[in-house]
């Protein structure tokens, strides 16, 4: 009897120190665990033990429960950039690489400590094309820490630290409607005196994310861009590659039939830029965005329409709470 008394007094004392249930590592972490939207506070590159940690980084990361990923990265280097400026050819690789992201899918390892990321769309057109990799991962708490495995740009390796963001308190129905992964499938012009379609342009694969969080992310790609001849650009292939991307995460604010995204990191537009946008559900799978009214080059004034085709709702993008 006395030892049994003293083998549940260790057992009992050994459990002390252990993680509480709340802080998943990567040995027990789950994909339902990766779920949710997440900023960036930690990135550096280069091997390990002589990694540098880049200043100031800037970037969000989300993660839904039907396998869909949206990554943006971008430094203080990069915020310097003024859109439609031509940026000079000795300093547009410099350009590029303070810019990182994509979107497409995701799947977790048997081994629940990598992620595979297949790239739909990306701002390195390397990234695309069937073109499939991998990071090791860990979550601790509400930390994640990504690392680089055969990552295209990676160079020496890239290590990041990135924070949960909490959900919006209060959800609105109409927020709710708002939230998801939505697909670009086809942007109009449109007279506004008659209604008549001016031209329609098609994108590479491109995507906008509302997320219950708060936030928005766009990656919206131009049309026919070709992958780089080597891993590394050119100057005018970094140019090419940068050329009528439009890229960016930031706040957003939702109201009835009217959205506003407030940049925090983008290529185009940049950093500061408030962006007004009608926002029209149409169903339960299909929106439209309608910028402000503007001017072609005939002077005839007309309507930017962008057609969505939704990919996943608010139940898929909140993760564990």
């Amino acid at each position: 009897m006395r030892r049994a008394i003293l083998l549940i007094l260790a057992l009992t004392l050994s459990s002390f120190g252990r993680p509480v249930s709340g802080q998943q590592t990567s040995a027990a972490a789950n994909a339902s665990d990766l779920v949710g939207t997440w900023t960036l506070t930690t990135l550096e590159r280069g091997a390990s033990g002589e990694s540098t940690r880049v200043p100031n980084p800037r970037g969000m990361l989300v993660l839904d429960a039907r396998g869909h990923a949206f990554e943006f990265v971008t430094s203080l280097a990069g915020q310097r950039v003024v859109p439609g400026t031509p940026t000079p050819l000795p300093e547009a690789v410099a350009t590029f690489s303070g810019y990182s992201g994509f979107w497409g899918r995701y799947t977790v390892g048997a081994d629940r400590k990598t992620i595979a990321f297949r790239p739909e769309g990306a701002i390195s057109p390397q990234m695309m094309g069937g073109r499939s990799f991998s990071r090791t991962f860990s979550i601790d708490d509400d930390r994640l820490m990504l690392t680089s495995i055969d990552e295209p740009h990676a160079g020496g390796g890239i290590r990041s630290v990135w924070e949960r963001v909490p959900i919006v308190d209060g959800l609105s129905p109409l927020y709710r409607k708002v939230v998801g992964f939505w697909e670009h499938t086809v942007e109009k012009r449109i007279n506004a005196a008659t209604g008549a379609t001016i031209s329609e342009t098609k994108r590479q694969p491109s995507v906008i994310v509302y997320t219950p969080t708060g936030f928005v992310g766009v990656h919206f790609l131009p049309a026919n861009r070709k992958p780089f001849a080597q891993e590394t650009p050119t100057p005018e292939e970094a140019r090419a590659a940068l050329a009528g991307y439009i890229g960016y995460y930031g706040a957003l604010n939702v109201y009835q039939g009217l959205v506003f995204h407030n940049i925090l990191g983008g290529t185009n537009p940049t950093q500061g830029t408030t962006l007004r946008r009608f926002v029209e559900l149409n169903g339960d799978d299909e929106a439209t965005v309608r910028l402000p009214p503007g001017r072609n080059q005939q002077g005839q004034e007309q309507n930017t329409v962008v057609f969505l085709k939704r990919l996943s709702g608010v139940d898929d993008m909140i993760g564990r709470r």
